[in-house]
């Protein structure tokens, strides 16, 4: 019902770019506990200690305190089981896990309350892709930069600028990407913050004032990279031939799940889709020839928001 009530005005579609092994899929999983979107099965003991309460009810140094506060109880009580906090939970496939690198694009969505949303209910809806850092992959960002109004370009606090991360800026700003910069890992002894703030000014011309600092283990500026998604990323636009009588959607990405069938990632650009309509797949033409309508037809069975975990 919520859903239903938020306008185009209060989208916020995003992607997280960076080099390989700088903390995307970590974030991105803060992200995600920040803004309630996980089952307590799958939270961090930080949102367990705090009872479950919304985003706007407790503020950051909070946090960070529930944390280190209830990694020590659960350190001298777990005699029995190890209590293992989770911080990639948008890395699914099983090399990700082994590897600790992002090789396919995940995506997820969220409600966050904020001022700047328009509806009743104050509600944001944030869609995020988790892109891939490895050059390797590029086609998954690239995929993921088509489908986004903006992206937050993260920098490694102890690495600073890495080959990867002037590759993705410049593929985001050719495409005319909204871009956010951020430090990550600001919490690790050997981080150089301010040295790495100089220098990303230096070269992408960002005031060095306006990088935000974040930490994903430490839960240090996720409120406020939040915030600055909200206020700055723009919300998608609506097509000047959009009358609500034709179904248009770019599928984004598709996966099989034995219980469901196919699951389609959609960017939906015009009209509306229910369940029980009959869709068709259509294949673009290229230069003056006609797209070609694919001969079958498909059954909506489901329609929702993609989640990382189903919540139990």
């Amino acid at each position: 019902d919520e859903l239903h009530k938020i306008p185009l005005a209060d989208v916020r579609n995003f992607c997280i770019i960076a080099h390989v092994d700088h903390g995307k899929s970590s974030l991105a999983s803060r992200l995600l506990e920040y803004t309630g979107n996980l089952g307590h099965d799958r939270q961090s003991t930080a949102q367990l200690q705090l009872g479950g309460r919304s985003n706007n009810d407790y503020n950051e140094e909070e946090t960070i305190s529930a944390a280190v506060e209830n990694s020590k109880s659960a350190t001298q009580s777990s005699k029995h089981k190890d209590i293992k906090e989770e911080i990639t939970l948008l890395d699914t496939l099983k090399v990700e896990r082994e590897r600790g690198i992002t090789v396919k694009a995940s995506a997820a969505s969220m409600l966050y309350k904020h001022p700047s949303a328009t509806n009743e209910q104050g509600l944001i809806l944030l869609n995020m892709v988790d892109t891939p850092g490895h050059a390797d992959f590029g086609m998954e960002v690239s995929k993921s930069l088509d489908s986004i109004e903006g992206a937050v370009l993260l920098f490694d606090s102890v690495q600073g600028v890495q080959a990867q991360t002037l590759s993705v800026y410049d593929k985001a700003r050719s495409l005319g990407k909204e871009i956010l910069p951020a430090l990550t890992k600001i919490d690790i002894p050997s981080a150089r913050p301010l040295e790495v703030a100089l220098a990303v000014s230096d070269l992408f011309a960002f005031d060095p004032d306006a990088i935000l600092k974040t930490s994903a283990r430490a839960r240090i500026g996720v409120k406020e990279l939040l915030d600055s998604i909200c206020e700055n990323i723009p919300p998608p636009n609506a097509l000047s031939d959009d009358d609500g009588s034709m179904l248009r959607a770019k599928v984004i990405d598709s996966w099989f799940e034995p219980r469901r069938g196919v699951v389609c990632l959609v960017r939906l650009l015009s009209g509306a889709l229910s369940e029980n309509d009959r869709i068709s797949i259509v294949e673009p033409g290229i230069d003056d020839t006609p797209p070609k309508v694919g001969k079958d037809n498909y059954s909506v069975q489901e329609i929702g928001l993609v989640m990382p975990h189903r919540i139990r």
